[in-house]
């Protein structure tokens, strides 16, 4: 038999894809008029950190329309009902800091509770894909997507190079034009390229994201007054601190930090991730999750990343964990500080699975010494308001999206309860721990390589 053309594939994909998608569009309309009930729940406040017990929840076109006394009578005619057998139900998380190239990343994210992710490397395709999550035409947690990474690289595949101020102002003009909802700017940029990137993003009124939570060299620090986010606590101590574990600068630094208001997302996963691949080495492979991570970049990182840090000495290990603890202490420290912060796993890069990894991010931030309740409200309600739906996403009240996590536990006194949900409500749609597991074997399984491969060549592109 002739082996099928590339072209021929990508044909098959797009056909079955449509198909799949229509179906699942069809029993969506099917049911837009029904209500949800939700019944048997303890409701955990996000805003006050208590459990509102026995309650049930109303929810009609993916909103919450009503939350009552557990077993209240139901008197719609048309309406589909759903023991919560005592669960606790939350709001969704929103994990802030992600990268991925192919939709079963999204798929997989929801299937752990993640309802909503913030992309920091964006390409055409995920315009696309966030228009059909948001409709239902595909299920996944639903997207906000950054610009390709504007940064001073002049090679980089994956990023946008800007070398002179004018580049920067182009690029932000046709971010914006294109649709993406945020810039992402890397912490490479020269002061004058970053400037004229903040100039213009103010002017096209869209948010930035920096890589990086401390300026560009002879730039002043409330030039980053006003920015959606600040990335990555691993960058306090390479930059400001200039690889010390100096708590004489960190404490400049962060009172730098605390006058600017602008939110910052640790990302210690990735920094954990490597730590362990150091001293673990191939166990720790061996132990990650089979069909989470891209076959592309899993290939790609294995030959860089992977392998460089494969063969860490004892030494290399030990610096490692006293640095991986320095972060922790960091994160301590901006908390203490009363700085906001963000839940963001960096999933997608080094060896990061989706969805399980936003939980590692929860887990190792309450490592850190933040209480239970300061991190599921980095993963919520902190989210929300930096990306300017707290009035609509989380929290559990009437008016708000019925975008929900149901954990056999309470979270405030077992965050990994909500690693593997009870259920997850989507869209007001409602997906059991079965749905959610089949969801996630299919996302697996019907992974497109050449689909990916076609994705990741349009990166750093606008």
């Amino acid at each position: 038999m002739k082996t099928p053309t590339v072209t021929t594939r990508f044909l098959i994909l797009f056909i079955v894809a449509i198909g799949r998608l229509s179906a699942y569009a069809s029993d969506t309309d099917k049911n837009a008029d029904l209500s949800l009930y939700i019944d048997n729940v303890h409701i955990l406040n996000i805003n006050t950190a208590q459990i509102i017990r026995d309650q049930q929840l109303q929810i009609l076109n993916g909103k919450i329309t009503a939350i009552k006394p557990a077993r209240t009578p139901i008197t719609d005619e048309h309406h589909t009902r759903h023991d919560g057998k005592g669960s606790y139900v939350m709001p969704g998380l929103i994990d802030m800091h992600v990268h991925a190239f192919a939709p079963a990343a999204f798929t997989i994210a929801l299937s752990h509770g993640v309802t909503h992710v913030r992309l920091m490397n964006g390409v055409k395709e995920h315009l696309q894909w966030r228009k059909e999550l948001e409709i239902g035409n595909r299920i996944g947690s639903t997207l906000t997507v950054s610009s390709p990474i504007i940064s001073g690289f002049k090679n980089a595949h994956i990023h946008y190079s800007a070398q002179t101020p004018a580049q920067a102002s182009k690029a932000v003009m046709k971010a914006k034009q294109q649709g993406y909802d945020l810039i992402k700017a890397y912490g490479n940029l020269d002061a004058p390229v970053l400037q004229a990137l903040l100039r213009e993003a103010k002017k096209q009124k869209i948010p930035v994201a920096k890589h990086g939570p401390h300026p560009a060299p002879d730039m002043e620090w409330n030039t980053l007054a006003g920015l959606q986010s600040l990335e990555h606590v691993e960058d306090i101590f390479q930059g400001p601190l200039n690889y010390q574990q100096d708590q004489q600068k960190l404490d400049e630094t962060i009172v730098k930090l605390k006058t600017l208001n602008t939110p910052i997302t640790p990302t210690l996963n990735i920094f954990w991730q490597l730590t362990e691949i150091s001293a673990q080495k191939q166990t720790f492979i061996d132990a990650l999750p089979k069909g989470y991570i891209s076959p592309i970049i899993a290939l790609e990182e294995k030959q860089n990343q992977v392998k460089r840090w494969s063969k860490s000495s004892v030494e290399m290990v030990e610096h490692n964990q006293k640095t991986f603890a320095f972060l922790q202490e960091i994160t301590r420290e901006l908390y203490r500080a009363d700085i906001s912060l963000l839940v963001g796993s960096d999933s997608g890069v080094l060896l990061s699975p989706h969805g399980l990894a936003t939980h590692k991010e929860l887990e190792l931030m309450q490592q850190a010494g933040l209480p239970s309740v300061a991190v599921l409200r980095a993963a919520t309600i902190n989210a929300a308001k930096v990306l300017g739906k707290e009035s609509e996403w989380g929290q559990v009240a009437i008016g708000y999206n019925a975008d929900l996590i149901l954990s056999e536990d309470n979270p405030l006194e077992n965050l990994s309860t909500l690693q593997s949900p009870h259920a997850v409500v989507k869209h007001g749609q409602f997906f059991s721990a079965l749905q959610l597991q089949k969801l996630r074997e299919t996302a697996i399984k019907e992974r497109s390589f050449w689909q990916e491969l076609n994705t990741l060549r349009n990166a750093g592109e606008l």
